[in-house]
């Protein structure tokens, strides 16, 4: 659940999400949004579709034929492991961000839905060089969990106009009720009863140009409520 100070902005959405036009300063802080606004997307479609008992893989270039520094020649590449995962494991889902190692290479974080597998047959599934694979069944916020591994720097433009993650068509939407839509507030009314009875499992609170101080509570619920 989020609460803004100042609710100036209606309308679900990503407002950010063709704001990295402009120049000089605005441009700047325009990307910066961008950036905040990507990490949000993530860390919501992760909580909606992912909990600790979901695999958690980094997927890392060895000695290949391009450029690992590309992020599209990578993003391509991605993109065909993908194709491989799909027809090995038709119900495959997942969702994968950018990270840039020291060295300047593209490598993936993904969280999915993957059965058991060895670490060396998804290594050769892989095949542009090594994949790790991290146990986060005592991870209380998978989203945030995944999300901190999203540029850093707000000010690094190398994903400038260009996919930051990547996740599954099939992935379920979270849902959003908001108090300014008439036909979502009996709804919101009664996921605030339910959640008041609840303790958060992670709260966060920030500042935001537009809308003053954000508080953003994640309670931890079961998937029949």
């Amino acid at each position: 659940m989020k609460q803004y100070e100042h609710l100036n902005v209606q309308g679900g959405g990503n407002r950010y999400d063709a704001a990295e036009y402009g120049d000089g300063a605005h441009k700047s802080e325009n990307y910066a949004n961008t950036q905040k606004a990507r990490r949000e997307a993530v860390r919501n479609l992760t909580t909606a579709n992912f909990d600790s008992s979901s695999k958690f893989v980094t997927l890392t270039f060895g000695n290949v034929d391009f450029d690992i520094s590309d992020v599209k020649a990578c993003n391509k590449a991605f993109n065909r492991f993908r194709g491989r995962m799909k027809r090995r494991y038709p119900n495959f889902q997942y969702l994968a961000v950018i990270e840039f190692q020291e060295r300047g290479a593209v490598h993936y974080h993904m969280i999915c839905n993957l059965p058991y597998v060895k670490k060396s047959d998804l290594a050769r599934i892989w095949g542009y060089g090594y994949v790790k694979i991290n146990a986060i069944d005592k991870v209380d916020n998978v989203g945030a969990y995944i999300s901190k591994y999203m540029a850093k720097d707000l000010d690094d433009t190398r994903l400038q106009g260009l996919k930051a993650y990547q996740y599954s068509r099939t992935l379920q939407k979270p849902v959003e009720l908001t108090n300014w839509h008439e036909g979502d507030i009996d709804a919101l009314q009664g996921v605030e009863a339910l959640l008041n009875e609840k303790t958060p499992s992670y709260e966060a609170t920030y500042e935001s140009d537009n809308a003053g101080r954000i508080t953003y509570a994640q309670y931890k619920l079961t998937r029949s409520v």
